[in-house]
This record gives C-alpha cells, structure tokens and sequence, in this order.
C-alpha cells in the first residue's frame, strides 16, 4: 500500500470526523437549550450502559474484519476477503441481537437495583436498545471497507448517520416534552436506532456496487485453499479479543461514573434531580469538548491497522 493511500485514506476519515463533530456540537446546543441540564442527565444515564453494551456486542470483530479482509486482499484472495466478512457478520447479527434483548429487557433490572439512580432513566435505556443491533451491524460494513483501503464509505455512512440522528434526537425531544422530561429524553435517545440505520443502508449500496466490480476478481481467487468456518472465528477472535479490551475501558469508565458520580452528589445534600442536572452537565457537556482531539487519532489509527 503506498503511503499516499493511507495518508488519502486518514485525511476522508479525519474530514468525516470533523463534519460529524461539528453536527455533534450543534446537536448538543440545541438538545441541552430544549431539555436543559436534567434532561441531558437523564440521557447521558442511559448512554454509558448502552456504550458498554455496545462494545460487548461488537467485541472488536470490526478491527479484526479489517485486519483479516486486508490480509486476504494482499495476497489476491478476494473470494476469503468476502467469506471473511460474511462470518463475521453472522457473529455480529447474533451478538447484536443478544444484546439489544439485553438492554431492553435488562433496563428495569437496573433501575430497581439502583444502579441507575433516577428511574426517570428507565425510558431512555429502552429507547437505545435497538440501536445496538444496527450499529452492531453497520460496524461490520465498516471494518470490511476499511480491510479494502476504501475509506469513502465510512466517511459518507458516517455523516449520514449523524445526520440523521440529530435531527431524530431534536424532532422526538421536541414533539415527547410536553408529555415530560423523561419521555423527551427518550425521544432523543431514540435517535441513534434511525441513524444507525440510514448509516446501514449507505453502506449496504456501497457493498453492492463493490460487489459488481470485483465480480472478476472473485472467480480469480477460487483456486486459493480457504479455511474452514472454525479456523475463521478462531482468527476473528484471536485478533479481536485484546482490541474488545481496550476498547470496553471507555465505557467501563462513563459506567464508573454513573454508578459514583450521582449518589456522591446525593450524599453532598443535593436531589436526585438535581444531581441529575449536574452529571448531564458533566458528561453531556464538559465531556464532549475534552474528547474533540480524538477525532485525528481514531481516524489515522482506522487507517493505520488495516494498512500494516
């Protein structure tokens, strides 16, 4: 791969991050003006446990799927790139149907443990439960293009998604906060399944068109001995295994904070809606700028893993 690819590559991701910060950034002025402080909080309850579901469910097979597609494509196996992926995508329908099952049904275990401290949580827990499967989903895609070196279709799925979710989130909080807070949380909750799902769909017209012009390619690489379904997933997990650990710190840690930050500001002498507020001014504002320098190395490390 010549260095000019991979520096093309990073810069669509990187370009692609940006837009989708940005949209990020309006979406966030816009939601914290209509549902302020608490409403934010009760969004961002719901987001760590479905980060964390959500990075269970995907386990790190999109970065395998990368890794191994890339592999396959180097040494002209492009018949093993395709099987590759479709294994791997059966991994993750199942995975990500578990875990939806899991979120939703899972959603009132949590508030009457009080792990999640306001039960006002309850509806935006549920309301992000179906996006684990699409995402699930579209992360499959993803890591099979970026396997290929073909950067665009994750950038384009990419602004898609976010912009779909935004203006999900605005459309369902406006329309749900007359009925309460807790619903016009959900409303925007809600927002990430419809994203994730016009994401999807970009990506699924990319595979097509990308189908009929490898169709050549395919036939070519038949003579090539291909591993059996077992020795796939064992590849797959092998590889995706210490990525999944890495990764599930992120939400590990916002679910640290779920758990401590709100019932510390109880202790303090503040309500359980007031505490609210300020964990959503916590992770649902301050947090998000602190995170903007990561938009240049996830899309350089997007583009760095498959390339090696």
């Amino acid at each position: 791969m010549s260095k000019s690819t991979f520096l093309q590559g990073a810069l669509i991701l990187t370009a692609a991050g940006v837009i989708v910060k940005i949209i990020g950034a309006v979406n966030r002025i816009l939601l914290s003006r209509l549902l302020g402080g608490e409403g934010i909080g009760l969004y961002q309850m719901a987001y760590p446990i479905y980060q964390l579901a959500l990075s269970i469910s995907s386990a790190g097979i999109p970065v395998a799927i990368s890794i191994l597609v890339a592999e396959k494509t180097a040494l002209g196996d492009f018949r093993g790139a395709n099987r590759i992926f479709r294994i791997s995508f059966t991994l993750l329908v199942i995975t990500g149907l578990l875990f939806t099952g899991l979120l939703y049904f899972g959603a009132g275990w949590l508030v009457e443990q009080h792990l999640v401290r306001d039960a006002r949580a309850y509806w935006a827990i549920v309301a992000l439960a179906p996006a684990i499967f699409f995402v699930t989903i579209l992360s499959s895609y993803r890591g099979y293009f970026q396997g290929l070196q073909e950067m665009t279709p994750t950038a384009v799925s990419q602004i898609v998604e976010q912009l779909v979710r935004v203006a999900t989130m605005i459309a369902f909080a406006y329309f749900l906060l007359p009925y309460g807070l807790e619903y016009a949380a959900a409303g925007a909750s809600f927002g990430a399944g419809p994203g994730a799902l016009f994401g999807l769909f970009v990506l699924i017209c990319y595979y097509w068109r990308h189908r009929r012009a490898f169709k050549s390619r395919l036939t070519a690489g038949q003579t090539i001995k291909q591993e059996t379904s077992m020795q796939v997933v064992g590849r797959i997990i092998k590889l995706a295994l210490p990525v999944s650990l890495a990764n599930i710190m992120i939400p590990v840690v916002a679910n640290i904070d779920l758990l401590i930050v709100p019932a510390r500001l109880e202790v303090a002498g503040y309500t359980v809606e007031q505490a609210t507020e300020l964990f959503g001014y916590l992770t649902g504002m301050a947090a998000a700028l602190v995170n903007l320098p990561t938009i240049l190395t996830a899309s350089l490390g997007a583009s760095l893993v498959p390339a090696v």
